[in-house]
């Protein structure tokens, strides 16, 4: 997936139109039309702006091993859970390891 292609997606799962996203990052929309066409690639620091508007790390944008969670109400939860510290994440993470392993061993002994 390019560059273009998760910010774009990035921007409708965050439901910021183009205009919102220019505004919210203070990158011209016609310059930011031109990252979403692929025709140019944004400088470090527009990158930054842009990565920073969107609520994802530079390198989320980056990198290439991006994970789709289709299910949107499950993507929404797991962007609130991502805001969370302490021990109130540590016992969500917890919670969601426990039914991952419950999951993973079911699974081994149907097959």
């Amino acid at each position: 997936m390019t560059i273009a292609e998760k910010i774009r997606l990035t921007r409708q799962r965050k439901e910021l139109s183009q205009k919102n996203l220019a505004e919210k990052s203070t990158v011209n929309l016609k310059i930011l039309s031109r990252y979403k066409l692929g025709s140019s690639m944004p400088p470090a620091d527009a990158f930054k702006l842009i990565a920073d508007a969107l609520g994802v790390s530079s390198n989320y944008l980056l990198n290439d091993n991006n994970i789709e969670i289709k299910d949107k109400e499950l993507l929404k939860k797991f962007e609130v859970f991502q805001q969370l510290s302490g021990d109130t994440k540590k016992a969500v993470d917890n919670f969601l390891d426990t039914i991952v392993t419950d999951h993973k061993t079911k699974q081994a002994y149907d097959h």
